[in-house]
């Protein structure tokens, strides 16, 4: 752009100063009409384009606004009514980080409340932002941030039907699981690991006083030392009464069959 307007005011002057036929009159003309030309119409032209990027990057910063409201709106939605944790939010959101003055703030309003009282689902707005942002990757996935940052405003665990929207949101902006996952981490802390599944030889440790970790050796001592404990035989001898010597018998027939169980699950043999 700055060449042109150098290359007309030179070309210009040129033919000017050389029809006066003043020595090197083409020359001086040239160079004068080249600072000229830079001077009033590259300059000019600098200072159009500068004021068409700035309101091309302004439309573009109203239109993320527009499409981050009617989204919000939208997730707010989908685990009840809106409530007052998440105006809060939106309320901070609009002064602190997109810094809208009062009147953008008025226009904020209107569209919540617009996008509120909407039937357009939230895969409809989903997909006009992807539309018009998807060359923008930052963009994309700011979006999918603050819709999370929305979604931890009211509660500490992710509700299901909001992370039914944000993975359908994260499929309609082509962001990996990965990727979903991590800006998830951020807000919501992961479950807490699962214990141990619950199996049935779980009463059969229980009987012996072992656990499913122990070796084999370790079972089968805590084996002896009950089966020896409770043997009929033993109690018998050490006078003990027909109840005693029934429950005693129970009680050994018991450890026998838990120890069996065990020692084939395990592959071994008695």
């Amino acid at each position: 752009m700055v060449f042109n307007g150098k290359l007309i005011g030179g070309i210009i002057g040129m033919v000017l100063l050389d029809l006066t036929g003043m020595p090197f009159g083409a020359l001086f003309g040239f160079l004068l009409g080249s600072l000229l030309g830079h001077l009033f119409i590259d300059r000019a032209k600098v200072l159009e384009d500068s004021t068409n990027e700035h309101y091309a990057t302004q439309r573009q910063r109203g239109a993320f606004i527009y499409h981050l409201l009617c989204l919000s709106v939208r997730l707010a939605k989908a685990d009840g009514p809106v409530n007052r944790l998440e105006i809060q939010f939106m309320e901070q959101l609009m002064r602190q980080r997109l810094n809208l003055s009062e009147r953008g703030r008025r226009d904020a309003i209107r569209v919540w409340n617009n996008a509120k009282n909407s039937d357009i689902p939230f895969s409809t707005y989903a997909q006009a932002f992807y539309r018009d942002f998807a060359q923008q990757r930052h963009r994309v996935l700011d979006m999918l941030d603050l819709l999370f940052a929305l979604a931890a405003a009211d509660s500490t665990r992710l509700h299901p039907a909001e992370e039914e929207l944000l993975l359908r949101a994260a499929g309609l902006f082509h962001i990996s699981r990965l990727q979903f996952d991590r800006i998830k981490a951020r807000y919501f802390a992961p479950p807490a690991q699962a214990g141990p599944t619950w199996s049935t030889l779980d009463p059969q440790y229980t009987l012996l006083g072992a656990t499913p970790t122990d070796s084999v050796e370790t079972i089968k001592k805590k084996y002896r030392q009950l089966a020896l404990k409770w043997h009929p035989d033993r109690i018998q001898a050490r006078g003990g009464s027909t109840d005693a010597i029934r429950h005693a018998q129970e009680k050994f027939r018991q450890i026998n069959e838990a120890y069996e169980k065990i020692m084939e699950a395990r592959g071994q043999r008695r």
